[in-house]
């Protein structure tokens, strides 16, 4: 029986040292993690750590820590089951968790983890490229072999085969699978392993790893995707890639211990709100409306040099009418009153964006089936004609089934849209 732990906090929880499983070998582990690794995903306390609003899984040693996402300042503990199915579905639906309706009929078993459900998916697409044939490619190779074929290398030959007369030392093309693609997927399924705690998976990726052919080891780099060029034969290894990427450029392992390796897939939960709210928007859009995310304008440039700052607000809708811009928030506003930076930030986008209304959608916990309106305005200045509006816009995550809502995006359109908007 394996000895993995998994806990599961809240983002922005603390966890402290000798608090469930978590000790002080893995506080140790995330420090030196968060050192090489540069990003803001949590931060460390004399004895523990705080997480901030990065969601996902933390793999450390023997010990698996997800971090799941909640709304308010309060979330039950009772609740971390719903909350996990809530943060996968939501991967889901925005792609950056790669697995479409048909597919998830076929998972034989409930993942422990969001780090499981990922590796579901990896090796289910490993064990289709498998079956539809490992791509092939030429690639040149220097070889001392008993056939003359290619290009006779005459210094290498002289230097090797001076006594060896049945020898050529050539440069010659071969086809076969050992290229960048097939070398990727082997390094990634080598990982996982040391990883997971399923036994179903184990056994697949032992499967896997004697079908896959000796490959060279290769070492990993942000630069070694991004030079990837998929052509329409490896197309198909796409949504593989994308996975053993999150895997390999977010492994860091313990050199010292050899124990407490650290794997990291964590997103941010503003992001990935945004993502949601946006690809909600796009499923439920009528045909006269224009959706624009990241719609991005210059703001700011420097007189003395070619340096500008632009603004880009994280959603415009285009109506017959008008122009209207959301921006997302994952957070709650005390006292339904947004923060001064936000209001400020959305007085811009009217003004650049000639619009005359603006919403900050904010999540709710319970349900609802209507949004929940709080109207806002800026005030009036001497030449204006008309008053801009900014109002908050909440709305529920989960559905009546305490499932993630997958009809925010009418539910927003819909309201936003209404002619009897201004009498609200």
């Amino acid at each position: 029986m394996s000895n993995k732990k998994t806990i599961q906090v809240f983002e922005h929880q603390e966890l402290l040292i000798d608090n469930q499983a978590f000790l002080r070998q893995h506080w140790e582990a995330l420090g030196w993690y968060s050192t090489i690794h540069g990003r803001d995903y949590f931060t460390l306390l004399p004895r523990g750590v705080k997480f901030s609003h990065y969601v996902g899984v933390i793999q450390i040693g023997d010990l698996t820590i997800e971090i799941l996402p909640k709304i308010g300042k309060v979330s039950d503990e009772n609740e971390k089951s719903l909350w996990q199915k809530v943060l996968i579905d939501m991967l889901r639906e925005c792609h950056w968790m790669q697995v479409y309706a048909h597919e998830k009929a076929s998972l034989r078993f409930k993942p422990n983890s969001i780090l499981e459900a990922y590796l579901e998916i990896f090796i289910n697409e490993c064990e289709k490229l498998i079956r539809e044939g490992l791509v092939k490619k030429y690639r040149t190779i220097n070889e001392n072999s008993t056939s003359l074929k290619g290009k006779l290398l005459f210094s290498r030959q002289v230097r090797h085969n001076s006594v060896h007369k049945e020898r050529f030392y050539t440069n010659h093309q071969v086809f076969d699978r050992e290229n960048i693609f097939n070398q990727i997927l082997l390094k990634a399924l080598k990982l996982i392993p040391g990883f997971s705690q399923s036994p179903y998976l184990k056994d697949k990726v032992s499967n896997l790893l004697l079908l896959f052919p000796d490959l060279k080891d290769i070492p990993i780099f942000n630069s070694t995707f991004e030079r990837l060029i998929y052509d329409r034969k490896t197309i198909r290894y796409k949504e593989a890639i994308e996975i053993a990427a999150m895997l390999l450029l977010n492994y860091r392992p313990d050199i010292i211990s050899g124990k407490n390796h650290v794997l990291a897939i964590l997103f941010d939960m503003n992001d990935l709100w945004e993502e949601y709210i946006l690809r909600q928007l796009l499923r439920y859009k009528p045909k006269n409306l224009i959706i624009k995310p990241q719609n991005s304008q210059p703001f700011w440039k420097s007189k003395t040099s070619n340096y500008y700052k632009s603004i880009r607000p994280d959603i415009v809708i285009i109506t017959t009418k008008e122009t209207i811009i959301l921006d997302t928030k994952w957070k709650i506003p005390d006292n339904n009153i947004p923060d001064d930076n936000d209001i400020k930030q959305m007085f811009v986008y009217n003004e650049y964006w000639n619009g005359n209304q603006s919403f900050l959608v904010y999540p709710r916990h319970d349900y609802s089936e209507e949004l929940e309106y709080l109207g806002g305005e800026f005030a009036k200045r001497k030449n204006d004609i008309f008053i801009k509006s900014c109002g908050i816009l909440k709305v529920s995550v989960l559905d009546e089934n305490k499932r993630l809502d997958s009809k925010i995006g009418k539910k927003v359109i819909d309201f936003i849209i209404k002619d009897n908007f201004n009498e609200i």
